[in-house]
């Protein structure tokens, strides 16, 4: 609809400024009108404008530094240039800086209405294919990361942004967190995903096996090289590379890729020119890298490099929340033949809720595949799960056990094996349990003090 479309039309000629308010009324537009370049700049700090037409010239603010000063904050909003001094010069540079055309005056009303049908269709064009792009990247990407853990919804955000950027992501999580999962996702949404994604595991090779197959190697650099080998970094060619388990690479290959990483050009092993090469680093590790630093084990200066961006990818015990909802979509996952298991019981859920899953979502995929496997009803129990899980569940009551003794216990007992039951599930976060509960901080400290006057030492319990 017209009038949701925001026109902003800027004239120190208040007849003219007039004439196309009027003009852009009929036209069923609602547009809004500035006398001066300052109280254009003012409108656009607090509004936000689909097309923007501006007298050149003006006192103070002119139209150029208008158009300038829209194009900082609404960089999608075309700019339409208007004056009397019609040269070829003001007409040039007016476009250079980014103006989408230049109307002289006196203005021609259906000229003027035919540059904003085309101004505007321009805009709503470019708003779809980003709207669209978004839907892609939404279907094909940060959508695998399952979880509504507030690291996990930090995790999508920042794959989001840094992907759109070019620069080097340094990965950080335990074995097992999806670190390849979440370079993987960085390139299908880079301007790169058209290109080659090549992991590299740099723990599984030697040096020399490592040098050879990053850089290449010239015809009779060593005995066999009986022709020319394009290494990695040239092969990939526009594309992304992961180094996997960077923190297990040599001293003196680091030495050798920080050179790379620098100036983007690389020797083959025996050769004399340099190659120019055009890749996207991303690395991975489950080290801590500024602890390897300090022991001389990592190069302070390819960290720094490597480290541009840096995404930490939260261990599974840290997001336990999160486990029902990992455990449905791999039942999704891996339907069985018949389709038939479609849920987990309330005591298997129980076991895997308590344990710490040292092998993270990783070891979580296993054990829920290999329940589908064995199990032949609609329900997973915990006999489908490994044999040191179920040896766990003696030290965590079922359902029914934990319904009886709650019978014999008192309401205030329950209530507060219920709050601390909370409170250790979100790692004491008093506002998180809070809102978890539906009631607010005041009742929950009020709680939590009464607790403390019973004699439980409710200060462990909490962190904020």
């Amino acid at each position: 609809m017209k009038e949701n479309i925001r026109i902003l039309v800027v004239d120190d000629e208040i007849i003219n400024l007039e004439n196309i308010r009027h003009y852009l009324t009929k036209q069923g537009y609602s547009p809004q009108v500035a006398e001066n370049g300052y109280v254009a700049v003012e409108l656009m700090d607090n509004h936000h404008f689909d097309l923007v037409i501006t007298d050149l010239k003006m006192e103070g603010i002119d139209g150029c530094q208008v158009m300038e000063y829209c194009k900082q904050k609404m960089p999608d909003t075309e700019v339409i240039i208007m004056t009397g001094y019609a040269t070829v010069n003001s007409a040039v540079d007016a476009m250079a800086r980014g103006a989408y055309y230049y109307l002289p005056k006196p203005i021609k009303l259906h000229e003027l209405k035919a540059l904003i049908e085309k101004a505007l269709e321009k805009n709503m064009l470019r708003r779809e294919v980003s709207e669209l792009k978004q839907q892609i990247m939404a279907k094909k990407g940060v959508t695998q990361f399952v979880g509504h853990n507030e690291k996990i919804l930090k995790l999508k955000d920042d794959i989001t942004t840094f992907s759109q950027l070019d620069c080097n992501v340094l990965i950080i999580g335990e074995t097992g967190t999806g670190k390849e999962l979440v370079a993987r996702t960085i390139y299908e949404l880079s301007h790169r995903s058209n290109k080659r994604f090549m992991p590299i595991n740099c723990a599984a090779l030697s040096e020399e096996l490592v040098l050879n197959e990053l850089f290449g190697h010239e015809k009779d650099a060593y005995t066999g090289a009986s022709q020319i080998h394009r290494g990695l970094f040239e092969t990939v060619n526009g594309g992304v590379i992961l180094l996997d388990e960077i923190g297990e690479m040599p001293l003196l290959m680091q030495a050798k890729m920080l050179r790379v990483l620098q100036e983007k050009k690389l020797f083959r092993i025996g050769g004399t020119r340099e190659i120019p090469v055009d890749f996207r680093t991303l690395a991975a590790t489950n080290r801590d890298l500024e602890e390897e630093v300090k022991q001389k084990r990592f190069r302070q200066d390819l960290y720094y490099r490597l480290n541009i961006a840096t995404l930490h990818i939260p261990p599974l015990r840290e997001r336990k929340e999160d486990i029902q909802l990992l455990i449905y979509h791999f039942l999704g996952k891996y339907p069985t033949a018949d389709n038939q298991v479609k849920t987990i019981s309330s005591d298997a859920l129980q076991i895997l809720q308590n344990y710490d899953f040292p092998g993270n979502v990783r070891e979580l995929e296993n054990i829920i595949e290999r329940a589908l496997a064995i199990c032949r009803g609609p329900t997973i129990e915990p006999r489908h799960l490994p044999q040191n899980l179920q040896n766990r569940s003696s030290e965590h009551p079922s359902q029914e056990v934990r319904e009886k003794e709650q019978t014999t216990k008192s309401l205030h007992e329950n209530e507060r094996d219920y709050v601390i039951r909370i409170l250790k599930s979100v790692d004491g976060n008093k506002t998180k349990a809070a809102r978890l509960m539906g009631i607010d901080r005041v009742s929950l400290w009020r709680k939590l003090n009464k607790y403390k006057e019973e004699g439980l030492d409710v200060d462990l319990l909490f962190n904020d």
